[in-house]
């Protein structure tokens, strides 16, 4: 009768403890689906792109560093999306393009950075909802979490994402022989995401002389703008070894909003009249 009992309970704190863990799944999950699918705000946006990036690559005797910095102006309205290059910027790749002509070694940050910026990456920076609900629905889910985030109690949810999310080129993916994945979103109590998390490694190799190893950390902040979810900054971190020798990489793309569209452009009309 004791065994029977014990049994039973057993089973039934089971099922209760297997419940309890279901709903913690489902519940971060959905809210996050669920505020994602909510932040599809087309509003007018503008904003100021600062982009950077340092690589060091080569054999250790031969090693060459290049860097990038560059700083645009965005804006995404029903118009579509529009990037500014201001003067200075354009009289410095100018420049560093007649430099070229003189020296192929010259770093040339400014060409560098502006051959980085790429106009879908800009969109989903700007409107991230999209492209995050998409990755999420082909993650693998792991387990969710309390942490402690900015001094506030908030949920971390840990999934791991398939090879097709990091490289996109089905070609490509067939010369990877290794790939393992970590990826992490801290959401607040309604599902918003705050601040996400990639941590990969890959190996390949193409034909009899090539072969590569990455290890990489990529991490996006995010912030809700009227009904956009903005990606604020981007930070990566990257190590490759291959045949050629080691690249050792690392840089960020920040974006700083502007006021709205219409106050910003009165803000610059007033500021011409007071000229």
């Amino acid at each position: 009768m004791i065994t029977r009992k014990l049994s039973t309970l057993a089973k039934t704190t089971g099922f209760i403890f297997i419940s309890m863990s279901y709903n913690s799944y489902a519940d971060g999950l959905t809210d996050l689906r669920d505020a994602l699918t909510s932040l599809n705000g087309i509003s007018p946006i503008s904003a100021q792109l600062e982009s950077s990036y340092t690589e060091r690559r080569g054999k250790k005797k031969k090693q060459k560093t290049t860097t990038g910095f560059a700083q645009v102006g965005l804006t995404d309205s029903e118009q579509g999306l529009q990037v500014l290059y201001s003067n200075k910027t354009l009289l410095k790749s100018e420049f560093e393009t007649n430099e070229k002509e003189k020296d192929e070694e010259v770093d040339t940050p400014t060409l560098n950075a502006i051959d980085d910026i790429e106009a879908t990456e800009l969109r989903n920076m700007l409107s991230s909802a999209a492209s995050l609900l998409r990755t999420i629905n082909k993650a693998k889910w792991l387990s969710e979490e309390d942490v402690d985030f900015q001094n506030r109690t908030m949920r971390r949810l840990h999934l791991e994402l398939p090879l097709e999310t990091v490289i996109s080129n089905k070609e490509v993916r067939e010369y990877v022989d290794k790939f393992s994945s970590k990826y992490s979103i801290t959401i607040d109590e309604n599902g918003i995401p705050l601040q996400s998390k990639l941590i990969f490694q890959g190996k390949g190799s193409a034909f009899i002389f090539f072969s590569l190893s990455t290890s990489n950390t990529n991490t996006a902040t995010y912030q809700v703008v009227g009904q956009r979810l903005v990606n604020i900054k981007r930070d990566f971190t990257r190590k490759q070894k291959s045949t050629w020798g080691l690249t050792d990489s690392f840089g960020a793309k920040t974006l700083t909003v502007l006021a709205p569209i219409k106050e910003h452009i009165a803000k610059k009309q007033q500021n011409i009249v007071n000229l």
